[in-house]
Order: C-alpha cells, then sequence, then structure tokens
C-alpha cells in the first residue's frame, strides 16, 4: 500500500527558556498531516547566533557542530519515515521519534 503522507521537520531554539549565558535549547518538531511532536535535541545555541531563515545556528563557539547534530537529526528521522511508512503504511510523529 502506497502512502502519501508527508513529513515536515522544524528546527526551533527556545528562547524565552534561555539562561543568563544566553543559550536556549534546540527544538525540534515533527509534523505529519498535521500532527505534531516536540523534542529537544539537547543542543544549545547562543540566541543572538540563531539564524532565523535556514533554522540553523550561524556564527558563534560550536556552530558548527551544532549543525552537523541537526543534520543528523535531520536524516536519521527521515530515515525512519520512510521505513516506518513503508512497513506500516501509516505513520505518526511519535512513531517516527521513538524510531
Amino acid at each position: 500500500m502506497k502512502s502519501n503522507q508527508v513529513m515536515n521537520i522544524l528546527f526551533w531554539h527556545k528562547k524565552s527558556k534561555a539562561g543568563k549565558d544566553g543559550y536556549a535549547t534546540v527544538i525540534c518538531r515533527i509534523t505529519i498531516d498535521g500532527m505534531e511532536k516536540e523534542f529537544s535535541t539537547s543542543k544549545k545555541v547562543d540566541t543572538d547566533h540563531w539564524d532565523l531563515v535556514t533554522k540553523r545556528a550561524s556564527g558563534g563557539r560550536d556552530h558548527k557542530a551544532v549543525n552537523l547534530t541537526l543534520s543528523d537529526v535531520e536524516s536519521d528521522l527521515e530515515t525512519h519515515f520512510k521505513v516506518l511508512r513503508m512497513s506500516h503504511g501509516f505513520v505518526t510523529p511519535q512513531m517516527v521519534r521513538n524510531a
């Protein structure tokens, strides 16, 4: 059975929860057909060095490591989504996150 589901991945940071040092945790949101699931990537980024257009860290210390981790997370989620879609047909964001 072929599935027409589409998954979107969004990274953002909780600027409102930034610490005294100005660093905020990067959150990942998985959306599949209007259903959402959010989880922490456990990476922190300086709120002044977050690019709102590309949804990645720009400049600052360790920005390359943070961006590499975010790319790895995105790639893993896409792979798990494809595998789950082939085996189950219908996939929820929770299933992708747990995988």
